[in-house]
């Protein structure tokens, strides 16, 4: 018969365990997610290591595709793994996934270059890019995130997220803009994309290039993410009443359930 003692052992509850230096590699690829591409150095002094050890670790997430760096001295970023962690994330609504499955049917239909963003930490980060047969050069790709006010796809967030999950880039990013540097502004341009229905840029992000972006709506009529088209000034119809406009709109539509 078992004593008291080895009853009590039996049921008390497990003490959680985990493995130091997972949490150490996930504190750098915080670091590069929060930062961006970095040098290693900086990667340490933002993680509270010291170098070589820093070093040590970011040469196994290397091995295992959580970082990248493209020579022996230059910057580390996010790797191909890192960010399909990220895309996975961010795409755990079903409007997300449905978006952008259903992407290259909007490129083909409007034959201009389309993707799809969720929200991130930092702002718009794209999940999903459909080139058309006309490819623009531009310079983000898949895993960037997008500004706030200065793009189609942060104005479309910009205008239908709730203020508190917009949280300190506004404020940031209207320290960087002389047009767009007061709140009166930043909430005329809000209430302009509400009124039309999608964000509108021509050459405000980049230049040469204008853009149109649509809100993708969950069930519960919350913003899950943002669909967008673009393409180079006078060749790309921009106009938000115009036809890729509006077909945006049907898209976003039918993707979030809400159309007919």
């Amino acid at each position: 018969m078992a004593d008291d003692s080895s009853i009590q052992m039996k049921t008390e509850p497990a003490v959680r365990r985990g493995v130091g230096a997972i949490g150490i590699g996930m504190q750098l690829v915080d670091v590069l997610a929060s930062g961006g591409a970095m040098k290693l150095k900086d990667i340490a002094a933002a993680a509270g290591l010291p170098p070589p050890k820093a070093h040590r670790y970011l040469t196994s997430l290397a091995d295992a595709g959580m970082v990248f760096q493209a020579d022996r001295s230059g910057p580390y970023e996010l790797g191909p793994m890192a960010l399909r962690v990220g895309v996975a994330s961010l795409a755990r609504h079903d409007v997300i996934q449905t978006a952008c499955d259903a992407l290259p049917d909007l490129r083909d239909q409007i034959r201009a270059t389309c993707f799809v963003s969720g929200w991130g930490d930092r702002g718009p980060v794209i999940l999903r890019w459909e080139d058309s047969q006309r490819p623009v050069t531009v310079v983000v790709k898949v895993g960037s995130s997008m500004p706030v006010l200065t793009s189609a796809t942060g104005r479309a967030f910009l205008a239908f997220l709730p203020p508190a999950q917009l949280g300190g880039l506004v404020a940031e990013e209207m320290l960087r803009h002389d047009r767009l540097n007061s709140q009166d502004r930043i909430d005329a341009l809000a209430d302009e994309t509400r009124r039309n229905g999608v964000g509108h840029v021509d050459g405000d992000f980049q230049a040469g290039i204008a853009s149109l972006a649509a809100p993708l709506f969950s069930p519960l009529r919350q913003i899950s993410g943002v669909v967008t088209a673009l393409g180079r000034v006078g060749e790309f119809d921009s106009q938000p009443d115009g036809a890729v406009a509006q077909a945006l709109l049907d898209f976003a539509q039918r993707v979030s359930g809400t159309g007919s």
